[in-house]
């Protein structure tokens, strides 16, 4: 495992599957934050994961669930009515994330652009996640590294990764949320923390504390919510230049540590009057930070 940084350019995951017209922020954004990589980042290289497959999957959620999902024909994927186009996205997202994993691992970073994958837990989805690429990303990871930490900085918290990770001894979670949907309460406080924030003022310092929380990890596993930002869904007062902090916090926090680190994108969206381009240009700053 390489720890240190890498020369090598930043290879971000990405597939036009990821991308499905007339869905939610959640399937549709991606392709707009690709296309901003492309135009903004040309050091970037976005190369195609390879999706997700029902067996190991079979380690996240349970088989009666995945079987749900797999043969849903006129059902619900969390996401949205049940369709090829649909199964593809949610498929090829979260194989990115555990293909994200597997770059960082050989050259110290990487991500996907990937959404929609915290609240999904072990036999259940909801809140726009079918399917939980966080958890199968973490266990990608413990495969090669003693202990992974999952730093989620969406806007809600993750409790479809605490049901299916938590009694993990191996994974240590640090969720700060600004807004309590999906809230969990960790049983092991030593391991695991859950923080919401109700001030602006308080926030990057509530940051900082998860990322505290994390030390002594031998893998990082970034949830980038930008749904966080007070315009995208989240806590007036929380703006472009606390997120542009946030995120360079975060690299800055691998980097001293030594800690391989992959991102996903996480939430963000149009509910506090933003354009889709501009929740793009938000996440922007993410593949913008792990790229510096």
């Amino acid at each position: 495992m390489n720890t240190t940084p890498s020369r090598r350019a930043l290879r971000v995951h990405y597939s036009d599957d990821y991308a499905v017209e007339k869905g939610p922020e959640t399937v549709t954004k991606s392709r707009l934050v690709a296309e901003a990589v492309r135009r903004e980042l040309p050091q970037v290289r976005l190369v195609a994961p390879r999706p997700a497959e029902i067996e190991e999957l079979s380690r996240i959620h349970d088989r009666s669930y995945l079987d749900r999902v797999f043969g849903a024909q006129g059902g619900s994927l969390a996401v949205g009515t049940w369709s090829e186009p649909l199964l593809r996205s949610v498929l090829a997202s979260t194989g990115g994330v555990r293909d994200a994993v597997d770059e960082a691992l050989e050259s110290g970073r990487s991500g996907s652009l990937s959404s929609g994958l915290h609240h999904a837990g072990r036999s259940y989805g909801t809140g726009y996640c079918t399917l939980n690429g966080l958890a199968l990303g973490a266990l990608r990871a413990l495969e090669r590294v003693p202990e992974v930490g999952i730093l989620d900085l969406d806007a809600h918290f993750g409790g479809g990764t605490a049901d299916i990770l938590a009694a993990d001894g191996r994974v240590r979670l640090a969720d700060v949320s600004v807004v309590d949907f999906d809230l969990w309460n960790p049983s092991d406080p030593k391991r695991h923390l859950a923080e919401i924030v109700r001030q602006p003022g308080r926030y990057l310092r509530a940051v900082d504390r998860a990322l505290s929380h994390l030390k002594g990890v031998a893998f990082l596993l970034y949830n980038a919510g930008m749904d966080a930002h007070g315009r995208a869904g989240g806590l007036e007062g929380v703006d472009n230049e606390v997120i542009r902090e946030r995120e360079r916090r975060v690299v800055e926090w691998a980097q001293r540590h030594g800690v391989p680190a992959a991102f996903v994108l996480a939430g963000g969206y149009k509910w506090g009057g933003l354009t889709l381009e501009q929740v793009a240009e938000l996440h922007l700053e993410t593949v913008r930070a792990f790229a510096a």
